[in-house]
């Protein structure tokens, strides 16, 4: 009787002994110390990707550009316009997706953007044109599309990419060139950036349809000069907005312009008529070209540093200046960053894949205008 009891007071001594020591143990988390199967990771949806988006911390935020295998990260907050960027992702209407097909994680071109406990990637190549957005956490991950919208907002699936990129872009500019004055607010880089658009749209009322064109400031962007009154002449004038093309009823005007242009057309050579022309004849008065010089520079034809009565195709007998043009193609300035100090204020793009510059615009104020002191690259970087 006695060695029975002794042997119920042991057990029941060993039972609490092994009670305390599971009580000791760290919570097993996702079967991390268990012997059966890992958690499955969850699969995100939409209203995560939402709460994600919601909750980014700007200043604990990282932007990387991985292209054919290189990478580069910035501070996402770097980018004057960061909190617009990441206003737009919040307000697109999003989908989700699955993996597309064949995705090995490795795309050449895409936009990562880090965030405590998420990271978002943008890639470009599309996937058969969905160009996902994958999204990974410490729970799980998801993948989303942009779907298309037209109203109230339009919206198309390259919205996502070109946002990040953008995004990028201009956290990068800020990094590499600023620094020497005080940089733009949000509002001012906007205004300057529409100062500087290389483009315009307006509607037709006589084809029915919405035309692009260049914008007069384009001209200032087709060369590059420490001096506005060192630009190149044919690169000015070749995308300028004309003041008419030549037509019918023009054939005297025309006959003049092709006796210094010579463009001949046919078998035989011939000098074209203006109706064999196989592109529009552009007519430029030096009065026009003027006047767009002095608003934006300060400066005429007359004070250039080379003569542009005969650098270009200059008519004395119409006062014109004319070109020969089919397509489309205006110098273009897409500001990135930007710093003022004082009445002067300097723009830079993003640098350049290939050369690794970026071109600078640097302008002063004048009255009521905003006049162009230069306009080079940047090799401080």
């Amino acid at each position: 009787m006695k060695r029975w009891a002794a042997l119920v007071v042991f057990s029941l001594l060993a039972l609490a002994a092994g009670c305390s020591n599971r009580n000791e143990q760290p919570p097993d988390k996702g079967g991390l110390l268990s012997d059966g199967p890992a958690a499955e990771p969850v699969a995100l949806e939409v209203s995560d990707l939402q709460e994600i988006l919601a909750s980014i911390d700007l200043a604990a935020a990282d932007l990387t550009c991985f292209c054919e295998g290189a990478e580069e990260t910035f501070p996402a907050e770097n980018a004057i316009r960061a909190k617009d960027y990441l206003e737009e992702l919040r307000a697109f209407t999003w989908e989700g997706d699955q993996p597309p097909a064949g995705w090995d994680g490795a795309d050449l071109y895409r936009y990562q953007l880090t965030v405590p406990g998420a990271v978002l990637t943008a890639y470009q190549s599309g996937y058969e044109d969905a160009r996902p957005l994958h999204v990974e956490t410490g729970e799980g991950e998801g993948w989303f599309i942009l779907p298309t919208v037209t109203e109230p907002e339009e919206q198309y699936n390259w919205m996502l990419y070109d946002t990040l990129g953008q995004w990028y872009g201009e956290a990068q500019a800020a990094a590499l060139y600023g620094g020497e004055g005080v940089p733009l607010t949000a509002e001012e880089l906007d205004w300057f950036e529409h100062y500087t658009e290389s483009t315009e749209t307006h509607y037709d009322e006589t084809w029915g349809g919405f035309i692009v064109s260049a914008t007069p400031i384009s001209c200032f962007f087709t060369s590059q000069y420490n001096d506005p009154r060192d630009m190149d002449a044919g690169a000015f004038l070749y995308y300028c907005p004309d003041q008419g093309t030549l037509e019918a009823g023009d054939e005297a005007e025309f006959r003049i312009v092709q006796e210094k242009a010579g463009w001949r057309v046919g078998e035989d050579s011939h000098l074209a008529s203006l109706e064999e022309m196989p592109v529009p004849c552009h007519r430029l008065p030096r009065s026009y070209i003027n006047e767009i010089l002095t608003k934006y520079a300060g400066i005429t034809v007359e004070e250039m540093h080379t003569d542009w009565l005969k650098d270009a195709l200059y008519i004395p007998e119409t006062d014109c200046f004319y070109t020969f043009s089919s397509d489309f193609g205006p110098g273009t300035f897409l500001s990135c960053y930007g710093e003022k100090d004082g009445d002067i204020v300097t723009l830079w793009e993003s640098p350049s894949a290939e050369s690794g510059d970026a071109d600078m615009l640097v302008l002063q104020k004048d009255g009521e205008n905003w006049q162009i002191l230069s306009h080079c690259p940047d090799t401080a970087a």
